[in-house]
């Protein structure tokens, strides 16, 4: 049996609710300095099999080209 989507009624009292932040909070991990990662690709050759360029990240991502 499917579970109904809002609990509440109306008129009831919200409850409390964390504050948002605009920058999440860093990891926890010692390697990493941030959670965050724009990968940044940039040309590293060409692929053997398909004839297209490959892209890699400095996060090891790598990627064809369009």
């Amino acid at each position: 049996m499917a579970q109904p989507l809002f609990t509440e009624r109306p008129g009831d009292p919200r409850a409390p609710r964390p504050a948002l932040r605009s920058v999440p909070a860093r990891a926890e991990e010692p390697g990493r300095p941030s959670p965050l990662h724009v990968h940044w690709f940039r040309w590293s050759g060409e692929d053997a099999f398909s004839g297209s360029s490959l892209y890699t990240c400095r996060c090891g991502q790598v990627r064809p080209g369009l």
